[in-house]
């Protein structure tokens, strides 16, 4: 048994994925909403018989493994060495090769964030420099414990240190320049991209360094006009949009408590951490994105924005509801102190930012309140951009219930029939949902892997086959009707295995043909029959199906196989057609018309 096979026999798919989502009893099975693309109706099932998960929306479907490489963003090593503990399972790194491009840059930059913690902490380099900034960390409430936690460091002002160190490494240019550390000249010498910067390293959620966030030292001459703060490039290990800082520290307070509170800097979440706010994290100046939404959503579906009260803070606020409202989370607005960040707050009083925390209201009452403060009701300008900018908002609500409540609360505010409300905010519905259609779509394809991109005939084949689990008085008639060179796509060989363990044992049940296959080392049908299987309880076994209904659909799903074959003979055909007539091939011609015929003669005879 090899270390995958070991590891899922060890540990419960149930287990493992109701850590992430609400798992609900459905008969035999479990069902919930799709972790991996936004829906309303459940139709994610997991099966703890077969020790596998099936999404009827998106197609996506796999084992506990495959659950977690997706939910987590890892390859299928990393995965392992995840489970591995938690199974009683010790992964040998030996097997896996720590080779590849992808750990090769982690590596760069665990380095990198070790050896910058080692120049503050060691003060080691240009002293002076390095006690200013520790006296700058010390001053703004971070202890040398704090700085050690949270792995603070310094890059000297110098141009290839850290490059030379890696290069002591055995890593090349190209590799350090790919990592983000390094950039290139237009003469193509290659110098450090951090120079005499304080350095915040940035973890995926998996606590791994991606990249870093560079303040530029406090004490320097800032003669080049660079930025106060500078991140690290996109990577292939870095997409900002795809990270929160500090989410692998929060993530199961973030859970326990039921609740995230999002600030906008990596000071304010480290300040917040070391107060004992254990789940906070940050965006990191940008607006709240459906990845870092899809991230938060694996642990709760309640947000606390504890942005700054500047105008950057409300347009952050703005920028980070959209998505969010639309994802169906439950949206408060903690209204901190005007010029104040939660790092600022922090450090006065730590009492003060849980009562900002605890007073926070819900998204609606923050937009009313902010929106019609100080304007004149009577003044018919602001109040149609006050009640315009919250009919956007209402309509962004997930719940259709909110927005009536919420219409009726407006309409008192802003002393408008509610009727005009609502007639107002079915033009703002009818002109977003075009855009907001093509975003879902677009968020809709990114979530779906090559495994969704299922065929049409690959469906049919599905539907019969489950609908043969159900009930094998019928396999027989399948078997006279359906013959083998019909089947096209993926389930072709699967289909004349399943024909072949039929004609040996005369019936087909689920544990049978499981066996067999595993008899024959066919693998890949093994996965292939417990989506079938888990096809088959979703959609018949918790349902009273009358054989008539049963013999129906097998019945209709033969004569689609059939049509989809003979269609796609005849544009196999036609395009042969074209090909011979550009040769003048007269032969191929007759040949290719002769079967033409003879195909629309047996389509036209299913049709």
């Amino acid at each position: 048994m090899n270390q995958a096979d070991e590891i899922k026999s060890k540990l419960d798919i149930v287990d493992i994925i109701s850590e992430y989502i609400n798992l609900k009893p459905a008969g035999s099975n479990f069902r919930a909403l799709c972790p991996f693309h936004n829906e309303k109706t459940p139709s994610f099932m997991v099966s703890p018989d077969k020790q596998i998960y099936h999404c009827f929306g998106c197609g996506k479907g796999g084992d506990l493994i495959s659950f977690v490489m997706g939910m987590e963003g890892l390859d299928f090593i990393e995965a392992l060495k995840l489970l591995g503990p938690r199974a009683g399972v010790v992964i040998d790194n030996k097997e896996f090769s720590d080779n590849s491009q992808k750990n090769r840059l982690l590596q760069i930059l665990e380095l990198s964030r070790k050896y910058y913690n080692y120049i503050l902490t060691s003060e080691k380099g240009d002293l002076k420099n390095i006690k200013n900034i520790k006296k700058y960390l010390n001053d703004r409430g971070l202890s040398e414990e704090a700085i050690l936690n949270w792995q603070i460091g310094y890059s000297l002002d110098n141009y290839d240190d850290l490059l030379n160190f890696l290069r002591s490494k055995k890593f090349t240019d190209i590799e350090i320049l790919s990592s983000g550390m390094s950039f290139k000249s237009e003469k193509g010498k290659h110098f450090n991209r951090f120079r005499n910067r304080i350095m915040f390293p940035i973890n995926d959620i998996n606590g791994r360094t991606v990249a870093f966030t560079a303040r530029i030292n406090p004490e320097a001459n800032n003669n080049h006009n660079l930025g106060k703060y500078i991140n690290s490039p996109q990577t292939e290990v870095y997409d900002k949009s795809r990270v929160l800082f500090a989410l692998d520290r929060a993530r199961m307070a973030i859970k326990e408590k039921d609740v995230v509170v999002l600030v906008e800097g990596q000071m304010d979440a480290i300040s917040a951490h070391e107060a004992g706010f254990n789940n906070v994290c940050a965006v990191s100046g940008t607006a709240l994105t459906v990845s870092q939404l899809n991230l938060i959503k694996r642990y709760t579906k309640n947000i606390i924005l504890a942005f700054d009260q500047d105008s950057a803070g409300e347009n952050a606020t703005d920028r980070g509801i959209s998505e969010a409202l639309r994802m169906g989370f439950n949206l408060k607005i903690a209204s901190l102190e005007e010029g104040k960040d939660p790092d600022d707050i922090i450090r006065e009083n730590s009492d003060n930012f849980k009562k900002y925390l605890d007073s926070a209201q819900d998204i609606m009452s923050y937009y009313l309140l902010r929106e019609f403060d100080g304007i004149d009701i009577n003044n018919i300008r602001d109040k149609n951009l006050a009640v315009n900018k919250i009919l956007t908002v209402i309509n962004k609500l997930y719940n259709k219930v909110e927005q009536d409540f919420w219409l009726k609360e407006l309409s008192q505010k802003a002393r408008v029939e509610e009727v005009f409300l609502r007639e107002e905010l079915q033009k703002i519905a009818q002109n977003m949902s075009k855009n907001d259609n093509i975003k879902e779509n677009e968020v809709e394809i990114k979530t779906l892997n090559q495994e969704s991109l299922i065929s049409w005939e690959d469906k049919l084949l599905e539907s019969l086959l489950s609908l043969l689990l159900k009930n094998n008085k019928y396999c027989e008639y399948v078997l006279n009707n359906l013959n083998p060179e019909f089947v096209m796509g993926k389930y072709q060989e699967f289909y004349n295995y399943w024909l072949i363990y039929y004609n040996k044992e005369g019936r087909i049940d689920y544990q049978g043909l499981l066996n067999y296959f595993k008899q024959e080392n066919l693998l890949p049908m093994e996965d292939d029959l417990k989506k079938i299987g888990l096809i088959s309880d979703f959609y018949w076994s918790d349902k009273e199906v009358s054989e008539e209904k049963i013999k129906e659909e097998i019945i209709k799903n033969i004569i689609e196989i059939k049509k989809n074959f003979f269609k796609e003979k005849i544009k196999i055909e036609n395009d042969n057609l074209i090909k011979a007539e550009k040769e003048n091939d007269e032969k191929s011609i007759q040949d290719i018309m002769k079967n033409l015929k003879n195909y629309n003669e047996e389509l036209q005879k299913i049709i």
